[in-house]
């Protein structure tokens, strides 16, 4: 299992609030931080250490 940090981003860029997340894939770690989404933060920013694994749009579907 590999470790990594989501991260809820405001419209302004601004980061909201942050949980560690234990997943064995980027993908399962993407999925993960789906369940994230706020109306406050409408972007999840998905990192493993420095690498930026992925950033969500919520309510994008």
């Amino acid at each position: 299992m590999a470790t990594y940090r989501a991260y809820r981003v405001d419209r302004h860029r601004r980061i909201k609030t942050g949980e560690w997340l234990e997943a064995p894939s980027d993908e399962a770690a993407v999925e993960q931080a789906e369940e994230l989404c706020e109306e406050d933060a409408p972007i999840i920013e998905i990192w493993q250490s420095t690498r930026l694994v992925d950033e969500i749009e919520c309510g994008e579907d």
